[in-house]
């Protein structure tokens, strides 16, 4: 039988609720504007240490708050602020290095906090189309934070003696105000004048070294071996090459992605991630007759010949331009799976000059083997205009709009004193 039931009610929570639930409440609670209106801080912490604490709880369900918080101060959870920072945004607050104080200053000076990784860090490796097909070994230089060795970490001289941070009073954290709709919001970001450390030193206390920053750079050449077959945005990761932190337990991981420069030739497929695309021209010659030439040389250096069958063989067509044919196995190659190389066809009309230096009679005996002219379109109204083709020039100056020639029906409105266009009626 529970005595009371008013710190179920802070919490939101039945009496039967399973301690679990009732040690991630405040999570919850603590992201609602309205009940942080109605239960401030204090009494939603209050409730959260005698309820997630099975003994504590128990004494309050027998003797309600005559038992006082943890019945008695027997069986109290031992909560600080850091604590309950944890347990309302999982963790957030349990990285990083330097210490807090307890709150209302319990407990005495500043204790460590708990190491994490660090993050990696993020660098970009910039290959040509011929270095992943073939594989590569490249050096890099590198510049990385590692911990001083002068003052290990702590940013000051050795017998320099730190200073409770007076912004955040040695919590390591302060409030910031945010919006959340048409409420206002009240979260825990980390200090910026201690770096979430909770203690600072004065300015002649800092290390000659790294000039309280607490990590020097690194510079460091590496020996990355670019596989044959990966491919651009992989991820070659090196197990403690990046950054380290006086407040990690470990350096963190170094990530170098690859990023390809553009070919002069070649195209990867951006659907198909092992596909090759590029262009071959023939001639027009080639095009109707076939041919049997080198067209390529691929990425590897060798070159690639066609034997494209005459007509009346066996697989000839007529190839346009536009037209796609694909060489199978060609492509891209990854982990014994190879890809296809797409060729799109350009066919080269001939030249001006070659046409007139034909002559007369090698333009006749040219027009009769050619397909024969069509004939003209229908034209049910009869009426026809005898027009010019000449070479297109886009008219910059004009917007995009070309210029036309007058007509007959402009030149006779201007004869008369009026100026084409449109009239108002």
């Amino acid at each position: 039988m529970v005595r009371e039931k008013a710190l179920y009610e802070t919490l939101e929570l039945e009496v039967d609720c399973t301690v679990r639930l009732a040690r991630f409440r405040p999570q919850w609670l603590a992201l609602q504007p309205l009940t942080l209106l109605s239960h401030p801080g204090t009494e939603i912490q209050n409730a959260y240490e005698t309820l997630s604490d099975p003994e504590s709880r128990e004494k309050y369900d027998l003797y309600g708050s005559d038992a006082g918080r943890g019945g008695g101060g027997g069986g109290s959870s031992g909560m600080d602020e850091e604590d309950l920072m944890n347990a309302f945004f999982g963790g957030q607050f349990g990285g990083g290095g330097g210490g807090r104080r307890a709150p209302g200053g319990a407990g005495g000076g500043p204790r460590s906090r708990r190491k994490t990784q660090t993050s990696p860090s993020v660098v970009e490796l910039k290959v040509t189309l011929e270095e992943l097909y073939n594989g590569k070994e490249a050096t890099i230089e590198i510049q990385r934070a590692r911990t001083c060795g002068t003052c290990h970490g702590t940013g000051a001289k050795a017998k320099a003696k730190p200073r409770q941070c007076f912004k955040c009073q040695g919590n390591g954290i302060v409030y910031a105000m945010q919006n959340m709709g048409p409420f206002v919001q009240r979260i825990p970001v980390e200090c910026p004048i201690c770096d979430g450390r909770g203690q600072t030193f004065r300015d002649q206390d800092a290390c000659k070294k790294c000039r309280a920053t607490r990590t020097t750079t690194d510079k460091k050449r590496l020996t990355i071996n670019v596989e044959r077959g990966m491919m651009a945005g992989e991820t070659i990761i090196l197990r403690g090459e990046g950054d380290e932190s006086p407040d990690s337990s470990a350096p963190g991981d170094l990530h170098i992605q690859l990023s390809v420069f553009p070919h002069a030739t070649f195209t990867v497929s951006p659907t198909i991630p092992l596909q090759l695309h590029t262009t071959i021209s023939l001639t027009l010659s080639e095009s109707l007759l076939g041919f049997d030439r080198l067209v390529l040389v691929h990425l590897d250096r060798r070159g690639l010949r066609v034997n494209q069958p005459k007509p009346g063989e066996k697989g000839w067509r007529v190839l346009k331009s536009g037209d796609l044919v694909v060489v199978k196995g060609e492509g891209l190659w990854r982990k014994g799976e190879r890809g296809d190389l797409v060729l799109k066809v350009e066919v080269e009309m001939p030249s001006k000059d070659w046409a007139t230096s034909l002559g007369s009679t090698k333009l006749k005996q040219l027009e009769s083997l050619l397909p024969p002219k069509r004939a003209d379109i229908p034209n049910p109204d009869g009426e026809m205009d005898e027009v010019v083709l000449e070479p297109y020039v886009p008219d910059t100056n004009a917007g995009g709009r070309q210029r036309g020639r007058a007509t007959d029906s402009d030149d006779e409105q201007e004869e008369q004193g009026g100026a084409p266009g449109c009239h108002q009626q």
